[in-house]
């Protein structure tokens, strides 16, 4: 039978903790945190960790740290031919930027909520980088700017108005190998649904970079048949 060692980037509490301990394809657990049933792995660098992964013979790294995930911890490993499971520096755009992910679902196709300068009506979603808030009113608008400006003046110049959407809100879950996507089944959508939105998807990763492999996950609004898609999440499913 395959065994594989892994390296589980993370915390104790992830979710990924318990799938791979259990897994009957695990030959030795190694994590970034100490636990009595793994071998605890300390780096200052990635390189550093690279370096340790070759040594120990690490088959995979895992990631679920959005943090690693962020300072381009795949990048790193690949570059030094350790096999990652982590967007690489490319795609962490889709969670930094509204504009880059709005750009590109845009460009093939992947219907977002209307985007407007000025309220048309309410409720509205006022959102910045890493920011998102349902208002009820020009006043709450107001607010809401100036508390996105008093943290950050870098922040306020990503602030867009955005439609409200009403709407059953779902996380889809979809696996890249590198070549193809993996949406996985959601009982709240059709079969047709889910087809369309996956290869929509599908294509942006291929045609925009293919270099990763690892889990995305996108944050939808079933609307009246429709798929808005709001953003997406690391968070492990």
């Amino acid at each position: 039978m395959l065994s594989l060692n892994i390296l589980l980037i993370a915390s104790e509490e992830s979710k990924a903790f318990d799938l791979i301990l259990n897994s009957k394809y695990l030959g030795k657990l190694y994590t970034n945190f100490e636990n009595e049933k793994t071998v605890d792995i300390q780096f200052n660098t990635f390189q550093e960790l690279a370096r340790k992964c070759k040594a120990l013979k690490i088959d995979i790294v895992l990631v679920d740290d959005e943090k690693f995930v962020l300072q381009g911890i795949a990048d790193v490993l690949k570059k030094n031919f350790v096999n990652c499971i982590a967007l690489n520096a490319f795609w962490t755009q889709l969670l930094l930027s509204n504009k880059f992910s709005r750009d590109m679902m845009k460009k093939y196709g992947i219907k977002t909520p209307e985007c407007f300068k000025y309220p048309k009506e309410f409720p509205l979603v006022i959102r910045a980088d890493g920011f998102t808030k349902v208002v009820h009113s020009m006043s709450e608008v107001l607010a809401a700017r100036q508390e996105i400006v008093n943290n950050s003046q870098e922040i306020a110049e990503t602030v867009f108005l955005e439609q409200f959407v009403e709407g059953e809100e779902i996380m889809l879950t979809s696996l890249f190998d590198g070549k193809t996507l993996k949406t996985f089944p959601n009982t709240k959508l059709s079969e047709t649904q889910l087809e369309v939105y996956n290869e929509k998807l599908q294509r942006m990763f291929v045609t925009e970079n293919p270099n990763f492999i690892g889990y995305i996950n996108s944050k939808i609004i079933v609307a009246k048949q429709n798929l808005f898609n709001i953003g997406f999440d690391l968070t492990f499913p």
